[in-house]
């Protein structure tokens, strides 16, 4: 059989499967590789072996040794890069040609239920006259997000390890609303349970660069201690329960204790 080259589109579609994925899950009977496999005509183990050359570009793996495979190649590395360097377009784009592949509409493909109806009232409710498109491609990205840093961090709560998937939320480090540039950049995400979201976003939770969780010390005003012990104080010191990829970025971690964090 001729070899065939790898097209941009099915190195953009690897790239997408990547940031869903657990490293230790890049393997030819995963069945999600089966999966892309299969739309892209191509074998579970060439999709695994791409994976691997992904991995070997990542940040974390380089500075723990892993190398992945010899010579990525120059598209691998392209892609990588315009992910890294663009991640509202690019995610976007590969969820795009991922619905496209299965002759599928991305608002089908990746919105559930709540969240399509959430959209139809955001489009109903469109007083500015906001470009239809731009609304969808934001939804669509804000779910996007979510799966990826649910993900990337085992379905469970980086600080109690909670893994029920409804109480999950995909916590931004800098805020959306002024951190635009930053919105669905992975390292700017962890995945939280909605009571240390919420007490992370208002700064009632501190991560150190050395990703020590500090809990502030308004909280022990809380009535209850027992409460106040098991859903803050036993945490304290604690290390953040890490994903194997995409690390929260240390500046961001910094940014939020110096500026957001409520140490007193």
């Amino acid at each position: 059989m001729e070899k065939r080259n790898w097209s941009r589109n099915e190195f953009i579609l690897v790239m997408n499967l990547y940031t869903k994925i657990p490293y230790g899950q890049f393997h030819a009977s995963n069945p999600e590789v089966k999966k892309l496999a299969a739309l892209l005509d191509r074998t579970p183990g060439a999709v695994a072996y791409k994976l691997v050359h992904f991995s070997g570009l990542d940040p974390y793996h380089k500075n723990r040794g892993l190398k992945g495979l010899a010579n990525p190649g120059n598209n691998a590395i392209a892609i990588y890069n315009e992910f890294t360097q663009n991640w509202e377009d690019m995610l976007y784009e590969s969820e795009r040609l991922l619905a496209q592949y299965q002759n599928k509409s991305i608002v089908e493909m990746v919105l559930d239920a709540n969240e399509y109806l959430s959209l139809q009232t955001e489009l109903l409710e469109n007083k500015k006259g906001i470009n239809v498109d731009r609304i969808v491609k934001a939804r669509i990205n804000q779910s996007l997000f979510r799966k990826v840093i649910v993900g990337n961090y085992y379905h469970s709560c980086a600080i109690c390890k909670l893994d029920i998937p409804n109480l999950l939320v995909a916590s931004h480090i800098l805020k959306w609303s002024t951190h635009e540039e930053h919105r669905l950049n992975p390292k700017n995400g962890i995945c939280l349970c909605n009571t240390h979201d919420k007490s992370f976003e208002l700064g009632y939770i501190g991560i150190k660069s050395d990703f020590k969780i500090c809990i502030s010390g308004q909280l022990t005003r809380i009535k209850e201690k027992e409460t106040f012990i098991s859903i803050f104080k036993r945490h304290e010191n604690q290390i953040l329960n890490l994903p194997d990829k995409y690390f929260p970025d240390i500046d961001f971690l910094s940014f939020h204790y110096n500026n957001t964090f409520k140490e007193r």
